[in-house]
């Protein structure tokens, strides 16, 4: 058995034999890849958001679903007055009236995988 850290290696030989002569010999490997044991990171989508210019949006959490629960957001496209505070929080009070498209793209820290997410946020005038 070979060990490597992806995978295992098992070697087995069949020898045939007639009075101590060695009448063939054939050898075979298998080898085993254990699965990925981490769930995929994913990221929350909060669906289409509506709002209207001048008037304090109900902030929005955005979640990440891993077993680590250590992740960082960058979020782009958010309309003009609102922003990202932190732990995934997006609130504020919309200044410009229009259709965006935000993206958001999470990263768990420790294993640095990444997911990603958009949803459109309309806001009236």
């Amino acid at each position: 058995m070979r060990r490597s850290q992806r995978s295992l290696t098992f070697v087995a030989a069949l020898v045939l034999s007639s009075g101590g002569v060695v009448a063939a010999t054939q050898e075979a490997a298998a080898v085993v890849r254990p699965a990925d044991p981490k769930p995929p990171l994913t990221a929350s989508n909060p669906g289409p958001q509506t709002g209207t210019a001048g008037v304090p949006v109900t902030p929005v959490q955005l979640y990440c679903y891993h077993q680590n629960l250590l992740c960082a957001w960058d979020i782009t496209g958010l309309p003009p007055g609102l922003t990202y505070t932190g732990f995934a929080n997006i609130s504020g009070t919309p200044t410009a009236a229009g259709y965006y498209t935000v993206n958001g793209t999470v990263k768990d820290t420790i294993d640095q995988r990444t997911a990603t997410t958009s949803f459109t946020w309309t806001i009236n005038p």
